[in-house]
């Protein structure tokens, strides 16, 4: 019987074991990268959603700012026509007592004008107060948001680094706002300061100017002119009035009716021959200038001077508030400080094939230990991801002027977005960091 061949038993696992430590290595590494990129994706995510985060209470600060101006102006305005309609009452109060004069002897007419005088004297005795008292309340809550605007603008500047921190800290708590982060935090702050300007004192003049191109017809000039012998230039009644805020402090509203005839009788210049009827009102701290009240003073000069003699003097009005507007520099180049957020994750805090498998490093030949990780006691193996955000003056809809309007704290309409880094900034932050500078160059 011829014997069977005996072959050799084990000698295909002498490449099998080599050829499953090959695969095993790659599967390792291709988990290990796909876990790096996860990893680099949700803090290029977080460090996104905090700048963003940073730049929605930046841009709801700066509308809570115009809300508030406008308020005020809306306010400021509403204080001027009462004291314009304190002034008229005044003025009719006495205007009414010399028509029913000139029509005592005029059947119907004296008796309507009799009771409307009397019906106008009570009326003007409950307006006068209540109108005082109002002007007193609108300013009060002037000056109320005006402080509400000044405290939002300074807790901002502590508010939005923190807000930067705490979505960090709630999206994942490995991650970390790196060393350059914090630095930018604090030019943000400065940036902050500088970006708008607080108009106080004599610097009132920016919603001074404001205030007067927003105030009605009635309020900023109630003029007519009366001609009772048409195309003749024998006789002319002159209505001049007008309302102006006096050194910031004052509102005084002044009404005049004088007569006025040519200067020799029957030519000449037209001036004021006698005054009919005047009427007065303010409220402030009084000042020494004189405003313009319609031209009332130079065309009416007698019945103006009566009408100033005649004002009872109000100080329940505490004067045109501060506020925050942007500044001269700012208006021109509209450039909000932006939000950088710089983040980091350590390498012993990844989430990598080590912790899934529950080792990080496998013998040599030799049985020393070849780390699969890297060394986390240099830093080697840290992640690091960027954003910037900002906000801009952004009108939803266009005037319906077809005027393009200038960003400004008086228009709510700045919107926050994601901003570019430009490489600039990402070798600025990797400096501060002390991480290699050559990284900031590559694309991401």
């Amino acid at each position: 019987m011829r014997r069977r061949a005996r072959f050799p038993r084990g000698q295909v696992l002498v490449f099998l074991l080599p050829l499953l430590a090959v695969l095993g290595a790659a599967a390792w590494w291709a988990f290990e990268a796909g876990q790096a990129v996860t990893e680099k994706q949700r803090l290029r995510d977080v460090a996104e959603a905090a700048a963003l985060s940073g730049a929605v209470w930046q841009a709801r600060s700066l509308n809570f700012a115009a809300a508030m101006n406008r308020a005020v102006i809306a306010n400021e305005a509403v204080i001027a026509q009462s004291v314009s309609l304190r002034s008229w009452s005044d003025y009719m109060s006495r205007l009414l007592p010399t028509a029913a004069a000139l029509t005592t002897y005029v059947p119907y007419l004296n008796a309507a004008a009799a009771t409307l005088q009397r019906w106008w004297s009570g009326f003007d005795s409950v307006l006068q107060p209540s109108l005082r008292g109002l002007e007193s309340l609108a300013s009060g809550v002037s000056h109320s948001l005006a402080a509400a605007q000044r405290f939002m603008m300074s807790a901002t500047l502590l508010t939005v680094p923190q807000i930067v921190r705490d979505t960090v800290e709630a999206a994942d708590p490995r991650f970390r706002v790196t060393e350059g982060g914090e630095a930018q935090l604090l030019v943000w702050a400065a940036q902050w300061q500088n970006f708008s300007s607080f108009y106080g004192g004599s610097w009132r003049w920016r919603q001074q100017d404001v205030l007067l191109r927003s105030l009605d017809g009635f309020s900023h000039e109630r003029n007519f002119t009366l001609s009772p012998l048409l195309g003749s230039r024998l006789v002319r009644f002159e209505k001049r009035a007008g309302t102006d805020l006096l050194d910031f402090e004052t509102w005084r509203a002044l009404d005049t009716l004088s007569l006025h005839q040519p200067r020799y009788v029957v030519f000449g210049s037209m001036r004021e021959r006698a005054a009919i009827a005047w009427g007065g009102a303010d409220n402030g701290v009084g000042s020494a200038l004189r405003g313009r009240h319609g031209d009332a003073l130079r065309r009416n000069p007698r019945a103006a001077r009566a009408a100033e003699r005649s004002i009872s003097r109000q100080r329940g009005y505490r004067g045109l508030p501060s506020l925050y507007d942007l500044s001269a520099a700012q208006r021109a180049e509209s450039g909000p400080p932006r939000v950088v957020v710089r983040l980091r994750l350590p390498a012993q805090s990844r989430r990598g094939a080590a912790e899934l498998l529950g080792f990080g490093s496998v013998p040599d030949a030799a049985g020393d230990p070849v780390a699969l990780v890297p060394d986390p006691s240099n830093g080697s193996g840290d992640l690091f991801a960027e954003a910037a955000a900002s906000t801009r003056f952004l009108r939803l809809e266009p005037r319906r002027d077809g005027a393009q309007e200038a960003p400004s704290l008086y228009s709510p309409y700045w919107r926050s977005t994601l901003a570019p880094l430009s490489i600039q900034d990402r070798v600025l932050l990797a400096t501060l960091d002390g991480t290699p500078v050559w990284l900031a160059g590559v694309p991401r």
